[in-house]
């Protein structure tokens, strides 16, 4: 980037940065986003009221630094706004690591990475699609679908922007206007899934606030949403302290592995800090 400003964003106590680089590599993919795992930066494009700013992230143990290219103090503030809940630099984890160390099978964990913070998606509608094109496949073929998607439907920034050879994420209203079919022989989808990714975009496009997660009653309504992508977003993409999406596989698997004898009554124990539960147990599997 020429003529860079850089913003730095301190957490509100320590971040575990491998935690949050692995969440990022495990769902990356190539057209989107530049992961550097050396320099632990992120770059991509996001779109802020309509416009794409190209921005760098750096994470570190004690926060992030931002680097753009703009020097609107509105725009910079809204990407600081993103960042902050992106990495979930705003939460004291006093109480949550109080909580869940009580548990055995977290406190070993949280003795030596007291900071592992809910790494989540940095735009809605982005997270509720990448997360449908992951339902029920793994994630490399989850990574497929969306590489495809970002090919077929995404743009290169106009000219005047930063060259970085990414493209943005693709608009709801454009992929609302795609007809079914030609989303699945894009991206390479079943009918169902398509179906899904079409009416999740006229979600979207047709809200009174594009930029904002939809009520979890309007996204139930969708088509081939259910309770795990519900419970994954409440997470991943929205702020609920005490989601978890009882059916992942990942987190069956990591639980069995770690105490073959978890029963509801133990989960439940975590409430009510079941979503920092989730992203411990995931960060196990990374």
């Amino acid at each position: 980037m020429s003529d860079v400003l850089q913003t730095r964003i301190d957490a509100n106590g320590p971040l575990d940065r491998d935690t949050a680089l692995g969440t990022l590599a495990a769902h990356a993919f190539d057209g989107l986003h530049r992961l550097d795992p050396d320099t632990a930066e992120l770059t991509r494009w996001i779109d802020i009221h309509g416009e794409p700013y190209q921005i760098v992230v750096r994470l570190d143990p004690d926060g992030a630094t931002v680097s753009t290219a703009t020097h609107d103090a509105g725009i910079n503030t809204e990407i600081t706004r993103r960042v902050r809940h992106w990495f979930d630099l705003d939460t004291d984890l006093t109480h949550v690591n109080a909580h869940l160390g009580a548990d055995p099978l977290f406190a070993e964990q949280i003795e030596w990475r007291p900071g592992i913070r809910i790494t989540r998606f940095h735009a809605p509608f982005e997270a509720v699609i990448l997360t449908v094109l992951g339902q029920q496949v793994s994630l490399a073929a989850g990574r497929r679908f969306a590489a495809r998607l970002v090919a077929a439907y995404g743009v290169h920034p106009a000219a005047g922007h930063q060259n970085s050879g990414l493209r943005c994420f693709p608009a709801p209203a454009v992929l609302a206007a795609t007809p079914i079919d030609e989303l699945r022989a894009a991206v390479g989808l079943t009918g169902a899934r398509a179906r899904t990714v079409h009416e999740v975009a006229v979600l979207f496009a047709e809200a009174d606030d594009s930029a904002a997660l939809p009520a979890r009653t309007d996204l139930h309504a969708v088509f081939g949403v259910g309770p795990w992508t519900l419970d994954y977003l409440a997470i991943r993409a929205g702020t609920d302290p005490d989601a978890l999406p009882a059916t992942d596989a990942v987190l069956r698997r990591t639980l069995t592995a770690a105490s073959p004898d978890a029963d509801a009554a133990r989960v439940e124990s975590w409430s009510p800090y079941r979503s920092y539960a989730a992203s411990r147990l995931w960060a196990q599997s990374l």
